[in-house]
């Protein structure tokens, strides 16, 4: 397996290692998580951020994208503290659950409106994300099929770890809102689609050791 390696990089602590296996990176201040991603996503600079007054985010987007930059899939680790001082923590069970390594994350899969999200909040992830693979050159979909994995990572609910696998979807759905969308403009996945979903993920990002 390949081995996790410390690299300094200008505005990038942590950043991905390249290897003989894939791409290897852990996130900030947590040697012990170690993930492996598939060589056939390319990784892009660091994305940095506070998101409103309650959390700092620390991005790294990886991109499979075809001719011409369109966009086939992404996958997206982030990893999440409470600003220096906050009183905000993330406490949230691992419901409903799916493991990952040596750990239980809280799962859940669905269909995204990403361009409507990112325009209705420019200044969070989807939209923050999207304006910088816009600039990247690529050629972003509007929705995306995605299977998400987050676990609490501090025992104090100080910081949280995100695993997002995306799929481009704009083929499989006509213009306009996503019929039987829920409040947050998500379509749920039933219980097949999902998991493989999920399989997906586990096939394009490994944790090291198993």
């Amino acid at each position: 397996m390949t081995a996790a390696v410390a690299l300094t990089q200008a505005g990038c602590a942590n950043p991905p290692v390249t290897g003989p296996e894939g791409l290897t990176i852990s996130p900030p201040g947590d040697p012990t998580l170690v993930l492996r991603i598939d060589p056939l996503f390319k990784p892009l600079p660091a994305l940095k951020f506070p998101l409103e007054s309650l959390s700092d985010v620390d991005r790294r987007v990886f991109v499979d994208a075809g001719e011409g930059g369109a966009i086939q899939r992404l996958l997206i680790v982030q990893f999440e503290t409470v600003q220096r001082g906050g009183t905000f923590r993330f406490r949230y069970p691992a419901k409903p659950p799916a493991q990952f390594g040596s750990e239980t994350y809280r799962f859940n899969a669905y269909v995204h409106d990403d361009q409507a999200e990112a325009a209705k909040f420019p200044d969070r992830e989807a939209g923050i994300t999207r304006k910088f693979l816009v600039a990247k050159g690529f050629e972003v979909p509007r929705l995306y099929r995605v299977a998400r994995l987050a676990r609490v990572s501090d025992p104090d609910g100080m910081s949280e770890v995100i695993i997002l696998y995306l799929e481009n979807a704009d083929t499989d759905f006509p213009p306009g809102p996503l019929d039987g969308a829920d409040e947050d403009g998500d379509l749920p996945m039933n219980a097949t689609t999902a998991q493989a979903m999920l399989v997906r993920l586990k096939s394009v990002i490994v944790p090291i050791p198993e």
